[in-house]
């Protein structure tokens, strides 16, 4: 298939329209490349998404047209012949030039406008997401934006939506969507150093029974704490909540009020831990991570709006991420977290 005659355009074009006065069907040459490209008829016929019987007769009307034989067939065997080689790498250069063209085209009308629905949960709303929304609305103000912040799992096909944000412990995995993960969200165990002055310093998971927990409702029903530290123990701490709320915001503020020891997603109490209003309590032991997906439905076609809010939210919040993974890489020695707390 490799080996290609010399032949100049002139002797090309004659013999594409020597049979008849009619250049042949730019569909067809795709085909054709298509075939040579896969291998085989039954390869070509998959990506193409039609029948093998009718991509053969397509390929053979090609070869009636040009009135020559393109291909050697054989049951084994695929394989171009000298012309069929050379009207290959014709075929493939105007094909390519086609889908220029008609990229060309699109671009040209590709202005993003129009109505958008977006959803995501509502702490990420209240946070670093509210700002990509205002930096993206300035960058296209022809886009309109629905955003529903909710912490339901929401079903963004049934329920309409163009694009999704969700924190999710395990991997998603859905043929129906197409999903982009951005990063990881870890929590830290906060308090305030007015609360801990009333309490001897916190040296062991065990010792958070000794203390008032804000806790965040489990769609599960549980009640158990679970940590693990850098050597990959783990520890599960049965945790009696004076405070319980499937509202992050409300533990934070319960917690800025000294009310007691809460988990926090590290984005959402970042400011408040460098300025020291919150302090971070046994740096060494972790929460479970979530990590945060971008999914949007895969069999829709993407308007220019969805395509590029895609595109802007992705890099941004992976880039955010990535600085906030860098920032909060510290961790505070035990010992001079219990000189704060006293």
């Amino acid at each position: 298939m490799k080996y290609c005659p010399i032949i100049n355009n002139n002797q090309l074009v004659y013999l594409i329209m020597r049979h008849n006065n009619l250049l042949p069907d730019l569909n067809d040459l795709y085909f054709f490349c298509r075939v040579v490209d896969d291998g085989s008829f039954t390869q070509a016929s998959l990506g193409l998404e039609i029948t093998k019987s009718k991509l053969s007769r397509r390929i053979s009307e090609l070869e009636n047209h040009l009135g020559v034989r393109l291909l050697n067939r054989s049951t084994r065997k695929l394989s171009l012949t000298d012309v069929g080689n050379l009207v290959y790498e014709y075929s493939k250069a105007m094909v390519n030039q086609a889908s220029f063209a008609q990229e060309a085209a699109i671009q040209a009308q590709s202005t993003p406008k129009g109505r958008i629905y977006v959803t995501c949960p509502t702490l990420f709303a209240q946070s670093e997401f509210n700002q990509i929304i205002i930096d993206f609305m300035r960058l296209y103000p022809e886009v309109r934006i629905n955003l529903y912040a909710s912490d339901r799992k929401v079903d963004i096909i049934e329920e309409g939506f163009d694009v999704a944000l969700r924190f999710q412990a395990h991997e998603l995995n859905d043929s129906n969507l197409i999903i982009r993960k951005l990063g990881e969200s870890s929590h830290r165990l906060v308090a305030t150093p007015v609360y801990l002055q009333g309490y001897p310093p916190l040296k062991s998971p065990t010792e958070l029974t000794n203390h008032i927990w804000l806790g965040k409702t489990k769609a599960d029903g549980a009640s158990q704490l679970q940590l693990t530290n850098a050597q990959g123990q783990k520890i599960s701490i049965p945790l009696v909540a004076h405070l319980e709320s499937n509202e992050w915001t409300i533990l934070k503020q319960a917690s800025l009020a000294h009310q007691g020891i809460t988990h926090l997603p590290i984005e959402y109490c970042q400011q408040e831990i460098k300025d020291g209003q919150l302090i971070c309590l046994l740096p060494e032991w972790s929460l479970a991570t979530a990590s945060l997906y971008l999914i949007y439905p895969s069999k829709r076609g993407l308007i220019p709006a969805v395509r590029y809010f895609i595109d802007f939210v992705g890099n941004a919040t992976q880039k955010g991420c990535a600085a906030l993974k860098r920032e909060m890489s510290w961790s505070i020695p035990t010992k001079e977290l219990n000189n704060d707390a006293n």
